[in-house]
Formats: structure tokens, C-alpha cells, sequence
């Protein structure tokens, strides 16, 4: 759709995840140990933990929180509780809007209403610390569902049973980020997402009216990563997207198309 003032052209960009991201698919690959293998890897996993308790140890260090006030609540060892804790006693702060233009919109969605308040709120706070503007949580009215079921296939064929199935919604809308901070922002979300709870998320882009005639000049070399996960070495999905857009196949794939 074009714009009539700017020229510009949103684009939008769908997104759902609803499970925790799986560590399994890391260990798959890796190979199986002999008992005198996994006996002395475990060995040497706790003289490491051992020196890595004693050198914390060895040395004493200051300990001068953030706080919000002096007579901030106190934990047993009668140390002030930092502020990025303190804060989790109060609603998720929000920052200003510079703009007002709509990046990309989080719904929630599930049977738990605590486990959506959950959701919601760490999704919240995560934008918050990210510099993500976003709007308040805003509870959507719930989908009620009625099911009417047999009491028993035999006996009680006759009678009926009613059940009503209830999903809550909540929504939360970002604002004014750059699309590599939303990146980041969804794909921790999506890392810590907790189960069942299901995420669904629209994210609104920008591009020129000319967007097409460039993306048909495009070539293999021209797509990349964005600069934010040059440095997620660690991230086995970076990884093998990487390696991806470096192979034969895809730049092959790509000049056919």
C-alpha cells in the first residue's frame, strides 16, 4: 500500500512461535561416549567448577547496586536488592514515543490467564531494557467456545454435556525501533517462551516503492545477516544460516528464481 506523503510502502511480516526453543537439536549431532569417556568428562567438569568457585572467592569485590532508594527492602545478608530486581515489584516501565510509527504488533494468546500475564509482562520488560517504545498491555476480550459431547458412548447416549473452552488475549504494540532491535527482541522472546502460551507477532517495514526492481537486482552476495548476529557465533540457527547463504545451492536457487 502506498504512502502519500513519505512514498513509502509497509510491508508486513508474520510470526508465530508457541513452544520453547529445544536444546536437543545441538546434541543431536553429537557423538555417544564410553562410560570411561562420560566418567572422566564429569571429572573434569567439577575441578573446573572448583576453580571457578575459588577464584570468586580468592578476592573481594565491591558491592554497590542501583538502587531506588536507601531504605530499598533488604535480602538475609543485609545487602540492598538491585534495581533491575526492584523493578519487578512495579508494572513494566515504558518509554516515549519519538514518532509514532508502528513497528510491530505481539499478541498472546492461551487457556492460563496467569501464564499470559507472564508472557506479557516479560515481553514487556524485555522492551523496555531493549529501548523498544511500546504501548501498555492491553487485555483483549477472551474467545468462548461451546463443545456438547455424550455423557458415555453406551449407557448415558442420550445425555448431553456442555463445555466451554476459553482462550484469553492480550496485545502489545512496539513502536519507533529499528527492525534489527525487534529482531532481537522476538527471537528472545520466542528463546524464553513459555509453554503454552502462543505468540503470534506482525511486523510492520518500510520499504521504497522501487523495492521490487532492487530485490529482482538482488544477488547472492547482496543478502546477509543483520549486523546484530555477526557476533552470535554461539547461535547454532546464525550458524547454519550462514552457511546457507554462502553455499552453492542457494546462490543457484537464487538465479533461477
Amino acid at each position: 500500500m502506498l504512502s502519500r506523503f513519505t512514498g513509502l510502502r509497509a510491508v508486513v511480516r508474520l510470526f508465530s512461535g508457541s513452544a520453547r526453543y529445544s536444546t536437543e537439536a545441538q546434541t543431536a549431532s553429537k557423538k555417544f561416549l564410553s562410560p570411561d569417556q562420560y566418567v572422566a568428562k564429569q571429572a573434569e567438569k567439577t575441578v573446573q567448577n572448583e576453580e571457578f568457585l575459588d577464584s570468586l572467592l580468592a578476592a573481594d569485590f565491591e558491592y554497590k547496586p542501583l538502587i531506588i532508594n536507601s531504605n530499598a527492602p533488604k535480602n538475609k545478608r543485609q545487602e540492598p536488592i538491585p534495581l533491575n530486581v526492584e523493578l519487578l515489584q512495579y508494572k513494566p516501565l515504558r518509554l516515549p514515543q519519538t514518532h509514532g510509527h508502528k513497528v510491530a504488533e505481539l499478541s498472546f494468546k492461551g487457556y492460563d490467564s496467569d501464564d499470559l500475564l507472564r508472557a506479557s509482562d516479560f515481553a514487556a520488560r524485555a522492551a523496555f531494557y531493549l529501548g523498544i517504545p511500546c504501548s501498555k498491555i492491553e487485555v483483549l476480550k477472551p474467545e468462548k467456545r461451546l463443545y456438547t459431547v455424550i455423557r458415555s458412548p453406551f449407557a448415558q447416549a442420550k445425555s448431553k454435556e456442555n463445555w466451554w473452552r476459553v482462550t484469553h488475549r492480550q496485545e502489545l504494540v512496539a513502536y519507533d525501533a529499528n527492525p534489527e532491535v525487534i529482531d532481537l527482541w522476538i527471537s528472545y522472546i520466542n528463546k524464553n517462551a513459555i509453554e503454552g502460551v502462543k505468540y503470534e507477532a506482525q511486523i510492520h517495514t518500510q520499504e521504497l516503492t522501487a523495492f521490487d526492481k532492487e530485490l529482482s537486482e538482488l544477488t547472492a552476495e547482496d543478502i546477509k545477516l543483520p549486523e546484530a548476529y555477526t557476533h552470535a557465533s554461539a547461535d547454532p540457527v546464525s550458524n547454519r544460516v550462514q552457511e546457507l547463504l554462502k553455499s552453492d545451492e542457494f546462490k543457484k536457487a537464487l538465479e533461477e528464481k
